[in-house]
């Protein structure tokens, strides 16, 4: 059985530690939430988890459902999605979702910032 878990964030890889001892290594704020996700994505049936932030960004092409509450390590809890096939769409279609997505996300910089 596949297992699947996706998130993302900042991170940082490669090869660290001393000259004498060096391994390769990822760190950063997601890579515990990732670990999480991995464990928790043998519970749900297709095996496929994002977490919240994965979802918003891929719910335009991909049909998910939220599966769980995940625990995280620094004692918060965050929306888990499972994601359980594509969607139907006209062949047109995702590119004006993916315009309008955009579009909010640009209205949403702007609010911020000014």
């Amino acid at each position: 059985n596949v297992r699947l878990a996706c998130t993302g964030g900042p991170a940082s890889f490669g090869p660290m530690g001393t000259k004498t001892q060096r391994a390769f290594t990822v760190v950063g704020p997601c890579v515990p939430r990732g670990l999480v996700l991995q464990k928790l994505a043998k519970l749900v049936p297709f095996g496929i988890l994002v977490d919240h932030a994965t979802h918003s960004q891929i719910n335009i092409s991909t049909q998910c459902r939220l599966a769980l509450i995940m625990p995280l390590i620094d004692g918060k809890a965050e929306k888990a999605y499972e994601v359980i096939g594509g969607l139907q769409q006209a062949d047109d279609e995702w590119m004006y979702q993916l315009k309008e997505k955009e579009h909010e996300r640009a209205q949403h910089v702007r609010f911020e910032m000014g």
